[in-house]
């Protein structure tokens, strides 16, 4: 039989999981000697493949930068004059 609060206890259980993880992550990174902590955290990280709408933003972005960009090239050049 299925009750209401099935899917939020899973949900509790899942974030109390994760909070566990990160702490013994946490405990497990402090206890390491140095050359040890070195070694743990260089792990090379892939580059993220994006989809459609992350690079629409991502070049959006860069379109408003350039043009600010241009924008305070203009204002500096007109007080210099």
């Amino acid at each position: 039989m299925f009750d209401g609060l099935q899917p939020l206890r899973y949900m509790l259980m899942t974030r109390n999981d994760e909070i566990h993880t990160t702490t013994d992550q946490s405990w497990v990174l402090s206890s390491l000697e140095p050359d040890q902590l070195v070694k743990a955290k260089k792990h090379p990280i892939p580059r993220r493949h994006l989809k459609g709408p992350e690079l629409l933003v991502l070049w959006a972005l860069r379109l408003y930068l350039l043009f600010m960009m241009a924008v305070v090239g203009y204002q500096v050049w007109i007080a210099a004059r």
